[in-house]
């Protein structure tokens, strides 16, 4: 957990995002740390905001934000129902492509006509976008759909043939890759979402804390700081 002492104005907001290496992550002492941490800090500093930061699964980040557990997200859109029980911000905060990753030497495929009775590697648990998640539940493309629990695993399945193609952030992929040594893998970029705030509804005042928000991201914009959490 990480605690911001700004100036506070009013109860403390409980901020989460999810584990990431570099990004957000526990360091050895049990502190909330990396570049997405640092990005929120210096918002949250510049609202007056007090703020605790943790790290969940987006599972418990989705019950938090219903139940109102949790009040900000930093995150993507590519929850079902997402906007009927959060407020969304202006702000992008930069974006998380995903892409279909294939093997040296195929044809570059097309999204998603390639994908017609071809097998496709997902990562277990991970969720993406309603677009993408339409094509892959689409029955005339006739998927066939094999999963990891591991961005590592999912790649060396790709290139030990026991998929066609993989899908997956491009972070997660280029961090795995650089694991295993490889060189990066071709492929076609199938969306680059942005990452927004989400605020939980259950807070009587979700809107006017998000216009808080927007306007503090803005004014550190407006001085040259880089808010994309995307990038170090």
């Amino acid at each position: 957990m990480l605690s911001g002492n700004a100036a506070a104005n009013d109860a403390v907001l409980k901020v989460v995002l999810l584990p990431y290496p570099g990004y957000s992550e526990y360091d050895e002492q049990g502190r909330v740390v990396g570049h997405a941490v640092d990005v929120l800090t210096r918002l949250f500093e510049r609202a007056g905001r007090d703020f605790d930061i943790t790290l969940l699964p987006i599972a418990r980040v989705r019950r938090g934000l219903v139940s109102g557990e949790l009040d900000v997200w930093l995150g993507l859109n590519n929850q079902v129902g997402l906007e009927a029980y959060t407020v969304q911000g202006r702000s992008s905060f930069g974006r998380l492509p995903v892409h279909l990753y294939y093997r040296q030497g195929e044809p570059v495929p097309v999204w998603p006509d390639s994908l017609h009775k071809r097998s496709l590697i997902l990562i277990t648990n991970y969720n993406y976008s309603l677009p993408i998640s339409r094509v892959l539940q689409d029955d005339r493309l006739d998927v066939e759909k094999r999963s990891s629990s591991s961005h590592v695993g999912a790649i060396r399945m790709l290139l030990r043939g026991r998929g066609d193609y993989l899908l997956d952030y491009r972070g997660q992929a280029v961090a795995a890759m650089a694991e295993l040594g490889l060189e990066y893998l071709p492929h076609i970029v199938v969306e680059e979402p942005p990452m927004r705030l989400f605020i939980s509804r259950r807070r009587a005042d979700a809107a006017a804390l998000m216009d808080e928000l927007d306007l503090a991201f803005e004014s550190l914009v407006r001085e040259g700081v880089d808010m994309d959490v995307t990038r170090q």
